[in-house]
């Protein structure tokens, strides 16, 4: 009776481990999504956050940084900050913004970034970018 019990209790075990496993797979795009976007909700819960420079330093201060001496065909890159589809510069462009003007965050890597933001086109080189989105899309 106890050896019974012992390879329920086991299976039992083992498929509460698959569960969590499949979750954590499925998981895994969302993981990786939710570490490339702040959302409003995110951005406002930050307490005595003086602009969006203070938010991302917060809660995301890997986006404000590169790689040591990180360049690109011998260029050094660094990271840029849209406003929707307008550039305005580099991360401290972000101290010229306040939390509520964004409706969320995103950050692209340097392939990306280059592949879809206007004026990152070839001879453009960025470590990533900063996307804050004004508005909800429309989608």
């Amino acid at each position: 009776m106890i050896g019974i019990r012992r390879a329920g209790l086991a299976v039992t075990v083992i498929l509460a481990g698959l569960a969590v496993a499949c979750a954590s797979t499925r998981g895994g795009e969302d993981t990786q999504t939710r570490t490339n976007v702040l959302t409003r909700d995110e951005i406002m819960g930050v307490q005595g956050a003086r602009d969006l420079y203070d938010v991302v330093q917060r809660l995301r201060p890997r986006w404000l940084t590169t790689r040591a001496g990180e360049r690109s065909y011998g260029m050094a890159t660094g990271i840029v900050v849209y406003q929707d589809q307008s550039r305005l510069g580099n991360v401290d462009q972000l101290r010229q913004l306040q939390p509520s003007a964004a409706f969320e965050l995103r950050y692209l890597d340097g392939t990306t970034a280059s592949a879809t933001l206007p004026g990152l086109g070839a001879g453009q080189h960025v470590a990533g970018a900063i996307v804050v989105v004004t508005r909800q899309s429309s989608d």
